[in-house]
């Protein structure tokens, strides 16, 4: 019988631990509620790396340690070992420790506002604007034309520009604001409607979007082409239909001022009625020439693979989405009490869009895995063969199969949120989305691959400078790649399988030894993920506005995230009932009495 990998226990730890980091990071990229006044371009890459490998490396130690327990305890055993530690705590962190993340995330919101509040007052004050974007987010419209009139070759150019920040060209700016005023000044002095942002869309999809109804008949009345589809093939009338938790984060990503919702879905409502009419009267099919030079285009051709790819990711998307997953809920348009909006993730809508799990979504799609585990087991025993011992689920093979196999989810990967290509997709539902319980599942059973391998496993990652360097390699092409579904896929899976086996081989070299140290924070690191959201979202809240480096302030939130929740786990968790449910129980330590 293999002896405990001390190893692969520290693995699991920094796994969790990982999870606080990338928390940390989020309110210097634009991803959070709150958005600090130093912002970093590394953070990204920092932030994307980490993603791109935390969570398969932890559902490949996680299967490792399912396998473990079912060996050594029987299935009854392990069933119920993992409802205590995994299944319960999940069920009771979804009605506690989620509501209280909502509850926090809201004052986060609204301190963070008051804050911008604050921040336009100086602005406007101190004449620190200085360049068209700043004057359209922060001044009124008397300040906005001051500007335009008084720097004329200046905004010439910036009239066609993009936010260096959101990729957004300044009419589109002022129709997501709303600021009807400035979009019709903006466009007298010439910019062009017809201008398209990073994403493909017109200043028609910004303002569609939180239902600016004015801005939108001003945009229509000024011949702007309702028919224009982004990059993700989304017209100005889809953006109308995103979904309210949704819209939130992104107008919170794009510091929108505080949006009602009672007013964005009454907004949406006219703006629907709008654009059916106008839809409805440009509607126009390419003539023959124009459908012959497109279907010999040499682009089209080149890429009728990426096409079909795309298609099929639309259709499963629209699958996932549809009304057939969609449970009842609170009626559109009405606004939930504010006690009642804390426990929104108790009344899912949709069984795979809405957020229910929010950060505990692993426990539940653990519980997932490891019930297809017990059930793929019992069919291959009664088939006459042991999981253990079948010939393909030995290391080496294993590996021959499961990366391949892995680019069919991967190729999924964004159906969802086609801005962000890069690692797994997040899934907070009821029901887990199915392209990441397979890509989960391989690493997963990859995990127990390694446990049925015994002793020949521990040369797995040997070479972890060769696979780190690979990954090295993989992860620059990948963040090239990522627009493209189909061309990011390789890259993306190498570099989630070398990362990951490139730390198990890191960590089996130099943290195989037992330690008490070790084995305390790994004790320790569950706790941690589960209670560190609320106080990283305080913790980088109290500090937006501190002039510090960035790296100052991620180090700040992590250090302190983490030492609070040390002396919480020390006080109140290891020893109780708590810590039982969670790791079992842990004997205190006494210092023994001196003698004569």
């Amino acid at each position: 019988m293999m002896k405990r990998r001390h190893d692969l226990d520290a693995l699991r730890a920094v796994a969790m631990l990982l999870g606080v980091v990338l928390h940390s990071l989020m309110s210097f990229m634009g991803l959070s509620p709150i958005r600090d006044s130093q912002q970093a371009s590394w953070v990204w890459g920092v932030f994307l790396a980490i993603h791109g490998f935390r969570m398969p490396l932890f559902f490949l130690v996680s299967g490792y340690f399912t396998l473990m327990l079912w060996q050594k305890r029987g299935l009854q055993s392990m069933l119920r070992q993992r409802s205590i530690r995994i299944l319960l705590p999940c069920l009771v962190g979804v009605m506690t420790i989620v509501p209280l993340d909502t509850l926090v995330g809201g004052w986060a919101l609204q301190y963070s506002n008051q804050q911008r509040v604050q921040k336009k007052e100086n602005r406007l004050s101190g004449d620190a604007a200085k360049n068209i974007f700043q004057v359209i987010r922060f001044g009124d419209f008397s300040t906005v034309k001051t500007f335009l009139s008084s720097k004329k070759k200046e905004v010439a150019l910036q009239l066609k520009a993009r936010d260096p920040e959101f990729g957004m060209p300044p009419l589109h700016l002022a129709a997501l604001l709303g600021r009807t005023n400035v979009a019709t000044i903006l466009l007298e002095k010439g910019a062009d409607i017809q201008q398209r942002d990073e994403g493909g869309r017109t200043a028609l999809h910004a303002a569609a979007f939180l239902g600016r109804a004015r801005l939108v008949e001003v945009l229509l009345d000024r011949k702007i082409d309702v028919t224009v589809r982004g990059d993700e093939d989304d017209t100005a009338l889809d953006a109308t239909n995103v979904p309210w938790d949704e819209t939130q984060g992104i107008a919170a990503w794009l510091r929108v001022p505080e949006i009602d919702r009672k007013t964005v879905e009454a907004g949406r409502k006219k703006v629907r009625e709008l654009l059916q009419e106008a839809v409805g009267s440009v509607t126009r099919v390419p003539d023959s020439k124009e459908r012959k030079m497109k279907e010999e285009s040499p682009h089209v051709r080149a890429h009728s693979f990426t096409s079909r790819v795309e298609h099929v990711r639309k259709l499963y998307a629209s699958v996932l989405k549809s009304d057939v997953f969609t449970v009842g809920g609170v009626a559109k348009g009405s606004e939930p009490s504010k006690l009642a909006a804390v426990f929104e993730n108790l009344r899912p809508r949709q069984l795979f869009m809405s957020r229910v799990f929010d950060h505990l979504w692993f426990l539940w799609f653990l519980c997932w895995l490891i019930a297809l585990f017990v059930l793929n087991a019992a069919t291959l025993h009664v088939l006459g063969i042991h999981v253990a011992h079948y010939k393909f689920f030995q290391l080496k093979r294993c590996l021959l199969w499961m990366i391949p196999l892995t680019l069919i989810p991967q190729l999924f990967m964004g159906v969802f949120t086609p801005r962000m290509h890069f690692g797994p997709d997040l899934s907070f539902g009821v029901l887990p989305q199915p392209h990441l319980v397979l890509y989960y599942a391989l690493f997963f059973g990859f995990g127990m691959s390694v446990y049925a391998s015994g002793e020949s496993a521990k040369h797995l990652g040997r070479w972890w400078p060769l696979h780190f360097t690979l990954a090295a390699i993989c992860f620059p092409i990948a963040l090239v790649t990522m627009s493209n579904p189909v061309a990011t896929a390789i890259p993306q899976v190498l570099f989630a399988w070398l990362t990951c086996i490139g730390f198990v081989g890191f960590f089996h070299r130099y943290f195989s030894g037992e330690s008490k140290m070790l084995r305390y924070i790994s004790d320790a690191s569950y706790w941690l993920y589960l209670m560190h959201i609320p106080f990283v979202m305080v913790i980088a809240c109290l500090i937006q506005s501190w002039q510090w480096p960035v790296f100052m302030k991620v180090l700040l939130i992590c250090s302190a995230t983490t030492a609070i929740l040390l002396l919480s786990y020390q006080l109140f968790v290891r020893y109780t009932w708590i810590g039982i449910v969670l790791h079992g129980p842990r004997q205190k330590t006494h210092m023994k009495p001196m003698t004569d």
